[in-house]
């Protein structure tokens, strides 16, 4: 029973933690379209944040993230620590995403901009869905996976990018039961446990949805095979 209520309240405060807004988030990124690589949900006592600063040798650089709303309520508070550097703008925002796009993507005089689909990419095995907060942006080859492990006797879930070829060939493979073992591939650093599904898809956090839903619906043509097709040259 108190390993119940502790689990129960364990759960309710994480759920408390990251209750807060998705952001952008970049450290000394020298464009701002770096920035949009990766998002992260903020907890419940942060506001998203966007710096633009001019560096020593006159370059500009971004960083972006979660910031406590306190220190957003006391703006002269963003510049404390930096040396050789001005910071041109400091802006904080609350707002909800639009189509797509988290607030600190518009701001200091920014946007609107174009955030393209991102996957949540998380090391490692966590207990559920909502435990894995950080999306990013793929690499051009590589789709939205996510995979159920057993470890010894919990469930346990990974999420991250994986080869789009490896997904073709997961689907095309005749026994649709099979996981995703490919020597090549990318590997989820901290992944272990008996995998009982991996699945693949396209869109914009696509794999928060169920593995096994995924996977029954995951389609040969949700894919490119990898395979450069010959060039017919007109004798």
């Amino acid at each position: 029973m108190k390993a119940t209520i502790f689990s129960y309240i364990t759960l309710s405060l994480v759920g408390l933690i990251r209750a807060g807004p998705f952001c952008i988030e970049c450290t000394d990124a020298p464009e701002i379209r770096e920035c949009l690589r990766t998002t992260i949900q903020c907890a419940d006592n942060e506001k998203c944040y966007l710096e633009k600063v001019t560096n020593e040798d006159l370059s500009i650089s971004f960083n972006a993230g979660c910031r406590s709303t306190q220190v957003c309520d006391i703006m002269d508070a963003l510049a404390t620590g930096r040396k050789k550097r001005l910071v041109n703008c400091a802006a904080c925002c609350n707002d909800a995403p639009n189509q797509n796009v988290p607030c600190n993507a518009n701001l200091c005089g920014l946007g609107p901009v174009f955030l393209p689909d991102t996957c949540l990419v998380c090391d490692g095995i966590h207990s559920d869905v909502a435990s894995c907060t950080t999306a990013a942006t793929c690499p051009p080859n590589e789709v939205c996976y996510t995979g159920i492990r057993i470890v010894g006797t919990a469930l346990r879930y990974v999420f991250g990018c994986y080869e789009e070829r490896v997904c073709y060939g997961m689907v095309s493979n005749e026994n649709q039961e099979s996981s995703i073992h490919h020597p090549r591939a990318r590997v989820i650093h901290g992944d272990q446990g008996m995998h009982i599904c991996d699945a693949c898809c396209k869109g914009d956090r696509c794999n928060a949805a169920d593995c096994f839903y995924l996977k029954k619906n995951m389609t040969i043509g949700d894919f490119n095979s990898g395979v450069v097709a010959p060039s017919v040259v007109a004798l």
